[in-house]
């Protein structure tokens, strides 16, 4: 058994104090964007969403599903309520309302106004100093949303310093500054609700807004609008609120499919603010983004520069120099192009590829690493593991000095840590790039890489590499390959589930058994699923755990019976789950360590086995 102190020392993230407020209950992911519901007052809010502007004499419309609201208003829909400033506060009420606001820019913010941030359940933050004080609030504001559409880089700063310090459950709000072109953007860096104060200021300067950014109306083709206030006459005021609210439930349905990313990408054009947002992002928050991003997931359309830096490419690519090395018996490195099917082995051309490496004699010293974009390099045996069983990108044979540079960094990199004797590029497009970074690689394509003659001079050289070597037996090689998947995944605890392994079944369905004991399973998506034996085998590296109160899971485990949890977990990866050491259950994660510690609501682990109950239970 594993003393609880000591558990608790090795860097899990606990739990905070119960009794501390219910926040979000987070749905669905996008980077640090997701969907949730948040309850306030006894009003549910699905998150993100708009607050509409709503005065006496111009009431907000009546697809709004939140109000932003001076005074009290007579409406069933949730409403948050502003107070004014400092200088000029409005009075208490009823309902969820922001403290007066400081009134300062923020340039100024800093200087001492003794001016509490918290009202109720919502803060409004003016300057850092103002954040561990909101630690006790549902919902969080930044004051001063105007001035960051000047400053993206400020913004971030802010956003990251509240998400670190405050955690992932609390709800994020900016006013005056969401747009149908950036609405995208600032929901993929975590803001759960924004306003309409924005576009009605617009609306009476004679803006018109689309996703596309604003023209001046006087320039706006209004009857190929299509929207139902342009087809109906409304005023600019009408059209913008359309806008803002279609291009929010377009937001919603790409974080439920997967695609909000994409959707970010696409609308770096509308908005030199949005390219700044996303470039900060990815290279000065990239831990923070990784630290969110699920390991499995759906496709990835990798089609403009930006998708080089998702954090999901990222962590491939370190994993690949951290995590990886390649199968000890391996000699000869053997070099490929990517193909359009995956997995790669199921396409005609690796299909080709691998009978032309099997006619060299001794195909076992001979290691397969596909070259491609934006992954960068992917061995073999990992080409299931996502995201390089799940990516797309534009074939066009021309590669983007960006592209290549990586590729050359990552080959370097990838040749330097892992010796081989010979090193063979059978590649189409990536050929001159690979030449020019390892110039010693025997090149063997001519033309087409699946010509005949191409497939000929790869097994004439394979053989040449692989003559002198000693013949490697496959299953020798296969237990190779499978550790390299287990520390792919679970880092060097992952070893133990496949050190003196037996290995059972047609690859990519292979029982992993341990003394005539299963221990994992590995399957299509290109990752192990742990058995209770192997959790247990996990647990003893403290790796991969979510440590629960003293029950046994009937079911699943909600995020409220979860005491803290070690910070590698992220979303969709195999975890277990025990007390005090006692493993009680595997499963999948379904929350990253530090909402399963903050969060009331939710499903923490998906449990795929438990243990049985006590028969006294």
């Amino acid at each position: 058994m594993v003393d609880a102190a000591s558990i608790t020392a090795r860097a899990f993230i606990p739990r905070r104090p119960i009794g501390a407020p219910s926040m979000l209950e987070i749905l669905d992911r996008g980077g640090l964007g997701r969907t949730g519901r948040w309850t306030a007052e006894g009003r549910e809010l699905r998150t993100p969403a708009v607050l509409f502007v709503h005065r006496p004499h111009v009431p907000a419309p009546l697809f709004a599903e939140a109000l932003l609201v001076a005074e009290p208003a007579d409406d069933p829909r949730p409403q948050v309520r502003v107070r004014g400033s400092f200088f000029a506060p409005r009075p208490e009420g009823p309902g969820v309302a922001l403290p007066p606001s400081k009134g300062l820019p923020a340039s100024a913010a800093e200087i001492e106004i003794p001016q509490p941030i918290v009202s109720g359940s919502l803060a409004l933050l003016t300057s850092d100093a103002d954040v561990a004080a909101a630690k006790d609030a549902d919902a969080v504001f930044l004051a001063n949303g105007p001035e960051f559409a000047r400053d993206p880089r400020d913004f971030l700063a802010s956003v990251a310093r509240m998400r670190e310090t405050l955690g992932p459950t609390k709800v994020l709000g900016v006013t005056g500054l969401a747009a149908p072109a950036n609405l995208a953007g600032l929901v993929y860096t975590g803001v759960d609700l924004v306003d309409s104060s924005r576009v009605l200021l617009d609306s009476a300067r004679g803006l018109f807004h689309t996703s596309d950014g604003a023209v001046p109306v006087a320039e706006a083709d209004r009857d190929a609008c299509g929207c139902a206030a342009c087809v109906e006459g409304e005023d600019v005021r009408a059209h913008n609120e359309l806008a803002l609210h279609r291009e929010m439930l377009l937001v919603r349905n790409h974080l439920l499919h997967g695609r909000l990313r994409e959707l970010v990408e696409r609308r770096l054009a509308n908005d030199p603010w949005n390219t700044a947002v996303l470039r900060h992002l990815d290279l000065r928050h990239g831990d923070l983004m990784e630290s969110c991003t699920p390991v499995a997931g759906g496709e990835i359309l990798a089609y403009s520069h930006e998708s080089l830096t998702r954090p999901e490419v990222v962590r491939f690519r370190r994993r690949v120099r951290e995590r990886y090395a390649k199968p000890p018996s391996a000699r000869v490195l053997l070099l490929l192009p990517r193909s359009a099917r995956k997995p790669y082995s199921a396409s005609r051309s690796h299909r080709k590829f691998r009978e032309a490496i099997l006619s060299c004699g001794n195909p076992s010293a001979v290691h397969e690493v596909i070259v491609t974009s934006p992954l960068g390099l992917i061995p073999r045996e990992l080409e299931r593991f996502y995201p390089a069983r799940a990516y797309d990108i534009p074939v066009t044979g021309d590669w983007s000095r960006d592209e290549a540079a990586m590729v050359s960094e990552d080959l370097r990199a990838y040749v330097a840590a892992n010796r081989y004797d010979a090193i063979v590029a059978h590649l189409g497009a990536e050929e001159a790039i690979v030449h020019e970074a390892l110039p010693d690689a025997v090149l063997t394509a001519r033309g087409r890489t699946t010509s005949d003659e191409s497939l000929a001079n790869l097994t004439r050289a394979l053989k040449e590499a692989t003559a002198a070597l000693p013949s490697v037996g496959r299953g020798r090689r296969f237990a190779e390959e499978m550790a390299n998947i287990a520390r792919f995944q679970f880092g060097d605890p992952g070893l133990a589930l496949v050190e003196g392994a037996e290995f059972k079944g047609r690859f990519p369905d292979v029982h992993v058994r341990k003394g005539g004991v299963q221990v994992a399973m590995h399957t299509e998506r290109g990752m192990l699923s742990l058995t209770l034996e192997g959790g247990r085998l996990l647990s003893r590296a403290d790796a991969y755990c979510v440590e629960i109160e003293d029950f046994v899971p009937k079911g699943n485990v909600f995020a409220i019976g979860v005491t803290a949890a070690t910070p590698e977990v992220r979303v969709g990866d195999d975890v277990v789950v025990r007390h005090s050491g006692d493993v009680r259950a595997v499963g999948t994660a379904r929350m990253i360590p530090r909402e399963m510690a903050d969060a009331d609501r939710g499903e923490a682990v998906h449990v795929r086995h438990a243990v049985e109950p006590p028969a006294s239970a």
